[in-house]
């Protein structure tokens, strides 16, 4: 008799423990994913976002036009309107550069245009009208740290 409740003793603590152990993992794997992120999230500067298409590369045009190099930068821009035609970004940048310090109103209509065709929403039109607008009555003077060095102007 001795035997067989020490038999059923085992077995009762051996399913405490087994029931412990899935109760455990059933509450800590989501717990611990819970954490992770939460941790993730107060440690890493770095987006969370996922995209399908990889995003525009903006530095390498943009620091083009900084050095005052402004017809790389356009092409620059230009290369990367082939690859994200819907992009307001790009067409701003191009305006601010068209119409700005390379002082090409022809190509700043052109790029104007064809931004009002490939943009799709109402919004994102009306601010690239808007900034052209701006710059062509100087309301906004995009680069004017550019000196007449970099930059030629003519007249």
């Amino acid at each position: 008799m001795d035997s067989v409740s020490f038999i059923q003793a085992f077995l009762v603590v051996l399913m405490m423990v087994t029931g412990c152990v899935v109760i455990g993992i059933a509450t800590g794997y989501p717990a611990a994913h819970w954490i992770g992120r939460k941790f993730a999230e107060l440690l890493s500067c770095l987006p969370t976002e996922k995209f399908a298409k990889a995003q525009p590369a903006y530095g390498i045009p943009a620091s083009k036009a900084i050095r005052g190099d402004l017809e790389g930068a356009m092409e620059s821009y230009e290369q990367l309107l082939l690859d994200h035609p819907q992009e307001k970004q790009i067409y701003l940048r191009m305006l601010e550069i068209a119409f700005g310090p390379l002082h090409a109103p022809e190509y700043g209509e052109d790029i104007l245009q064809r931004g009002l065709k490939n943009l799709t929403g109402e919004a994102d039109r009306a601010a690239l009208y808007h900034l052209s607008l701006a710059i062509q009555n100087g309301e906004f003077t995009p680069f004017k740290y550019l000196d007449h060095a970099q930059v030629a102007v003519p007249g």
